[in-house]
């Protein structure tokens, strides 16, 4: 399936749409797909609003470049380009981001992604 980037703040991203399911709560929501992230990262309030009490996960901390970030991994069910996957994501209050991250942890090896930047588009096959 095909997926146009996105124009935010005058730059274009790979951003999907993504349904993230607990249990019987789901939320449709939107998510960076970031081959630079080990692991999916979404905004703790999404987990809040599926029925997660976020801090009662496993606690991660994680360093970039330029920010250190405490989130919790919880397992999920995410739904991206209609194919329905389980893996754990980490929920965090302290996203600084404008986006949720699909990572590669539980997500790339279900898939085969290709980021066609001159075209300014994503494709995003069943692996």
């Amino acid at each position: 399936m095909k997926f146009p980037y996105r124009l935010f703040r005058d730059f274009y991203y790979p951003i999907v749409p993504v349904i993230v399911t607990n249990k019987s709560k789901s939320i449709s929501t939107s998510a960076l797909v970031d081959s630079g992230a080990s692991i999916s990262i979404f905004n703790g309030s999404i987990g809040k609003l599926i029925g997660i009490d976020v801090e009662s996960g496993e606690k991660r901390i994680f360093q970039g470049v330029s920010a250190r970030l405490i989130g919790y991994v919880h397992k999920v069910r995410l739904e991206i380009a209609g194919i329905k996957i389980e893996c754990g994501v980490v929920f965090s209050n302290e996203l600084g981001t404008s986006f949720n991250l699909i990572g590669r942890r539980g997500v790339f090896d279900k898939f085969l992604i290709t980021f066609n930047e001159s075209a300014k588009e994503m494709l995003i096959e069943n692996a």
